[in-house]
């Protein structure tokens, strides 16, 4: 009897966990965050006739018209003076740069933001990471992202957001503690507030919307609990190009499912990004099918009641390289050097565990996570044709392609490889987790910049020997193989 009444009790409780999750949208509130773009809307007045506003809009670096020419000495010494007639780097520098350098970083949940972040912080020590045109980001990476591009390396003299918020910093110190926090246990949690739970009952409001807040509070803006989140507007002008990727999931889409976070995209919407939030665009690039709900976005182009509806982007492009591609041919010319880097956190060992019969857990028995390992299989496709069709690309247009990936770690730092490849897809890791990927970044950025000096074409781009770096954690390895020789110098910087 005892037992029985402790079942019902649980199937009790978890039926009133997924009617907390269901919605019936009688308010049509929260259904999407874009506005409508106002075809009235005035020029910014000029300095010689009205004071300029207290910051200027870094809404025009999240474009596809990247001003690569522009010098980025410049550019990240640039100030805002309310004063100046140049409200921003790209009327106040010299447009003398001949050099076009762009990042994309893949998805892979907190793997890919803090290996990401890892690496950028690894390219910053030889001066190459102050010198990127564009960074094109997808899922994971776009968490990394969006953070570098909104931040600032001193806070004293940084260009003034919008909002008035005060930018985060990127320091390693305020980054990855931010990066490894666990989301998914703050989504849990917050997902059952009171609040939360009528509005996914009355209104749009869903599992993604939740995330979007957590992530807005947790890495980039204090003041969200204020209404006032960082939005495209607030990026920092002393920052490369902003280009999140998604992939679009509406019927009839057309062309190329992937979706980008940029002006020319919100303009054949009718829409202005300046207003739209940076965690929102983050989520709908990581909106990870059977997990969270697409990001939706109303399309003023069309009649009314139209909408564009946004999943995670490694359905389409799992490493932002379309976007990059799409820039290099119509951006670029001839005699311009170009230097792609693609920050890689594919994991190659997915799937189920062949010691075991039944390798179903509590989630398998009411969402398959078959569903995964095969969207996985599927990324994993899409992943291979895309380095080597960029590679040849910037081969027979004077660039090079450096592709950072953890296959590079397995024949010298096999136990590396292994504990880092066997990080899951998730939005939370281990401490040792990212202390390992942290170590993986600097071995590869390392060899690759080695690499890059030794090639006379190249060298002149970075600083070589680096500056100094921040003290890597100790790392764990996974397994152990005392039958390889693993050649470690990363204790040495």
């Amino acid at each position: 009897m005892i037992k029985k009444t402790k079942c019902f009790w649980i199937l009790l409780a978890f039926v009133v966990i997924q009617l907390s999750f269901s919605a019936c949208a009688i308010v049509p509130y929260y259904s999407h965050y874009n506005v409508k773009a106002d075809p009235h809307k005035e020029p910014p007045p000029s300095p010689r006739t009205k004071a300029r506003p207290k910051a200027p809009s870094g809404a025009y670096l999240a474009s596809e018209d990247v001003p690569w020419k522009v010098d980025w000495q410049c550019r990240d010494s640039w100030q805002f003076d309310s004063n100046a007639e140049a409200a921003n780097p790209l009327d106040a520098c010299p447009k003398d740069d001949n050099n076009f350098i762009g990042i994309a970083i893949s998805g892979g949940g907190s793997r890919a933001s803090v290996f990401s972040a890892a690496v950028l912080f690894e390219l910053q020590r030889y001066g190459l990471l102050q010198q990127v045109d564009v960074i094109s980001s997808v899922s994971g990476g776009s968490f990394t992202a969006a953070y570098y591009v909104l931040s600032c390396d001193d806070p004293y003299n940084a260009p003034p957001t919008v909002e008035g918020s005060a930018r985060p910093k990127w320091d390693p110190d305020v980054v990855f503690p931010k990066l490894q926090k666990n989301l998914i246990a703050k989504w849990v949690r917050n997902s059952l507030w009171i609040v939360h739970i009528f509005r996914y009952w009355f209104t749009y409001y869903d599992r993604t919307d939740v995330m979007a807040w957590i992530v807005a509070d947790t890495l980039y803006d204090t003041t969200w609990f204020k209404g006032r989140g960082f939005k495209f507007k607030d990026l920092n002008p002393q920052r490369p190009c902003l280009i999140i990727n998604a992939t679009n999931n509406t019927e009839h889409a057309g062309g190329t499912r992937v979706f980008c976070f940029t002006k020319e995209y919100f303009d054949k919407l009718q829409s202005e990004i300046d207003h739209y939030p940076i965690a929102h665009a983050v989520m709908a690039s990581a909106a990870f099918p059977a997990v969270f709900q697409s990001v939706t976005l109303q399309d003023y182009s069309q009649k009314e009641g139209w909408y564009v509806h946004l999943i995670d982007g490694g359905a389409s492009d799992n490493l932002g390289i379309t976007a990059l591609e799409k820039i290099l041919e119509e951006k670029t010319d001839m005699r311009s050097k170009k230097l792609v880097i693609v920050i890689d956190s594919h994991k190659a060992n997915y799937g189920k565990d062949p010691r075991d019969p039944d390798p179903r857990s509590l989630l398998d028995y009411y969402v398959d996570s078959n569903v995964i390992d095969a969207y996985q299989t599927l990324m994993a496709e899409l992943r291979l044709g895309k380095t080597d069709g960029l590679q040849q690309w910037l081969e027979e247009n004077n660039g090079k392609l450096i592709h950072l990936k953890f296959d590079d770690l397995e024949q010298d730092y096999f136990e590396l490889h292994e504990t880092v490849t066997g990080i899951k897809t998730n939005l939370k890791i281990k401490k040792n987790e990212a202390a390992c990927l942290k170590r993986a970044a600097r071995i590869l950025v390392q060899e690759k910049m080695e690499e890059l000096h030794a090639d006379p074409e190249w060298s002149g781009l970075i600083q070589f020997p680096p500056a100094e770096g921040y003290d890597l954690p100790s790392c764990k390895f996974k397994i152990k193989n005392p039958k390889s020789e693993i050649k470690d110098s990363t204790n040495k910087e």
